[in-house]
Order: C-alpha cells, then structure tokens, then sequence
C-alpha cells in the first residue's frame, strides 16, 4: 500500500469494532484506537519521519502487530469534528511478552530490533509482561498516554509495565510520570524502568501543559529576521568577522530558521538554494544555549524542511574543528577536499545525501500547497478561505 493509499484509507473512517476512546483537544478531536493492518503503512512511515533511532525493520514491525492486536495503538486528529475524517498523528508500540520473553527483558538478552515470535503473547493470551517499543505521540502524550494507559489495562490486568528511554527527552518524560529505574545503575538513557502494573496504573495528566523547551520555526516576519540577524551578529565579536563577510548580501534569497528555548531566540541558520542541492550555512547558537539540544533541534527541522520541498541533496562549508558535529546529521567531506578559508578560518566542503520525503511537494501536490505559508504546508492557507468567496474576476 502506498502512503497516498494509507492516508485514504484513514481518512475515509476504516471500519473498526474495537474499543476506541475520542476526547476533545485544542486543535480539534483526539481518536485513540487499536491500530489495524491496512495503518500500518502510515504507522512506518510516522516512524521514519520523526524518531531519530535505530529502530526494527518494518517486517518485525508488521509481524509484531500481526500477532497481537494490542500491540499497537493510534492517535488519530480531526480538525472537522468527533466524527471524523481522522488523520493518524502518532502511536504507541508494545512487545507484549510471555514468560519467556519478561526474562529474556528482565535479564538483558532481549532483542528489541528482532524480537523474536516464541517470546510474544500472541493475541488473546495475557503476556506475562509489557514493554513500551516505541512511542511516536509528538505533543499528544499528555491526553494520549493516560487512555492508552487505561485501554491495555483491560486486557493485560496485573501485568508489569516497562520502558526504556533512547533520549534524553524521553527519559525526562518518564520521570515525569512516574517510571522508576529497576535499579539505581539504571536511571539513565538505556536503563529499564517499571511504571507499574497495567489496570491499577493510574497516569494522571500535569495540572499545567508541559510543552517542549524547544521550538523552530521559519522567519517570517521582520522581526523574526531581526533576531536572526541579532544572533548572527556574535560571529563579529566571538570570531573577530568583518561585518561585511557576516552579512554578505544573501539573507534575503534564502529561508532563515530561528530556534527558541523556552520562548527565547537561542539559535538561528539559513538555507539558500541550487538547481538540485542546498546550501545549509550561518549557524549560530547563542553561549548560554549551548548545553541544550537546540542545535540539533534547528539542524534536523531545516534539513527536514528542506527534504519535504524535495531535494536529496545538503552542502556546506563546515569549519575544520566542527566536522564531528556536521558528521551527525550524515555531512562527509567531499572527494575533491577543495581547501577553503575565509573569515580567518579554515573550511572542509561536505555533503549529505537526505532520505526523500514520504510526502515531498511536487507538481502532482494539491496547487493550494504552493501558495500556503513555507513550512507550514498542511495547514489551510488564506487563499484557500479566499476561495469560498465567488470568482468575480474584478478588474
């Protein structure tokens, strides 16, 4: 099934007999249900596009749903209405284990990337254990978590619950609701923790909304351009630049990215664009932003933005001393190895080869997505409200 043929099936309301819970949120309808087969295209590709992991093949993925139909759970939107049409905006992933697989968990030998068949409750059996496999619930978890939660209760009574945290985030998020390492050497990223035991658990919501510290949009505003530019201006002082070489006549041909942290401009870089690659340049990250992961936050939404407008391809000129970093985000010097200085500073030529994006705008894209505002692609556009109002051709 194609992601274009998984999105219908969403949104035209697949036929489901479980048990599913809709709850009212501030940007509409929240659907929280049993993920089914024909989803699971779209729960594949929500993984590849947002969880920056190793995670498992997509045939243990779809093998693990195939087996249990608790396994999986989804987080479905309707901006319309409680009725629908539902659009799939996160999920949660079980391994629901049997005895077997609570010990192979317990004693460290489970494989999570290749679980295997003989250590999963298959379904209808209650598991001897639950572990959380992944959890894709980007700004939902809040409402989402505490239903799942309940939901599973149902069905796998008594049963421990356990996770572990791949990020620093979500290890912060666990604390938060209560997980607790198994052992004092474990509360750390890749430490087992237990929750406690599904249908006595009881996962309350925060009384205040607990929001990512980290924010990146796309300039927009002249205000916006001016505190990118305030940003940049660092680089005068830090690096002893003549401003001329700082500003160099092309802020205006390019997208800028500003990342916030909690609320206050904290890193800023721009994009500029060529036939078939762009060039990604003028990071900066203000000094007492630098312990934080807004970095990576600002790189990772600008290549994505740029992965969504279809191009494969990233370059830039990465300072020597930080070609580790760039290394990160899949940047390697080029084969030429052109020496490059400027500003007093010494360049290497990189290059990053992006994975295309499952929905890149292209000209069979819906024509009121070329003219909505850059980045904000799915959102409805002003001209788009324009249209309800009858085409008089005025002259």
């Amino acid at each position: 099934m194609t992601d274009h043929e998984s999105k219908k099936t969403l949104e035209t309301g697949l036929a489901v007999n479980d048990e599913s819970y809709v709850v009212e949120h501030e940007s509409g309808h929240l659907l929280i249900r049993r993920i089914v087969p024909p989803e699971m295209e779209a729960v594949l590709a929500l993984t590849r596009d947002k969880l920056d992991a190793t995670v498992a093949d997509d045939t243990y993925v779809r093998g693990v749903q195939a087996g249990n139909r608790d396994s999986f759970w989804g987080v479905f939107r309707s901006t319309t209405g409680h009725e629908g049409p539902w659009t799939l905006e996160g999920y949660y992933g079980f391994l629901l284990l049997n005895e077997r697989g609570g010990n192979a968990l317990m004693d460290r030998t489970l494989d999570t990337l290749a679980p295997r068949p003989d250590q999963l409750a298959p379904d209808g059996e209650l598991p001897h254990t639950v572990y959380i496999w992944s959890m894709v619930v980007p700004g939902l978890s809040r409402i989402a978590t505490p239903i799942v939660v309940k939901a599973l209760g149902k069905t796998c009574a008594g049963r421990p619950l356990f996770a572990t945290a791949g990020t620093q985030a979500g290890l912060n998020l666990m604390r938060r609701q209560g997980f607790k390492p198994v052992s004092a050497g474990e509360d750390t990223i890749g430490g087992l923790f237990l929750f406690g035991e599904l249908g006595t658990l009881q996962v309350r919501p925060p009384r205040k909304v607990i929001e990512s510290r980290f924010k990146v949009a796309v300039v927009a505003t002249p205000n916006e351009m001016e505190q990118a530019r305030a940003m940049r201006a660092l680089f005068l002082f830090e690096q002893n630049c003549p401003f001329d070489e700082e500003f160099d006549g092309n802020d205006f041909v390019g997208s800028h990215f500003i990342g916030y942290v909690d609320g206050e401009p904290a890193a800023t870089l721009r994009i500029r664009y060529f036939a078939d690659f762009v060039k990604v340049e003028r990071l900066v990250v203000l000094p007492r932003f630098r312990g934080t992961l807004i970095a990576k936050e600002t790189v990772t939404t600008a290549l994505n933005f740029c992965r969504r407008k279809g191009y494969r391809t990233a370059y830039g000129h990465a300072q020597k001393r930080l070609t580790g970093f760039w290394g990160r985000f899949g940047f390697e010097p080029t084969t030429r190895n052109t020496a490059i200085v400027y500003s007093d500073h010494e360049y290497v030529e990189v290059v990053a080869r992006l994975e295309p994006h499952r929905d890149a705008i292209s000209l069979n894209s819906d024509p009121y997505v070329f003219v909505r505002p850059e980045g904000r692609w799915d959102e409805e556009g002003i001209l788009e409200k324009s249209a309800a109002r009858p085409a008089t051709n005025p002259h």
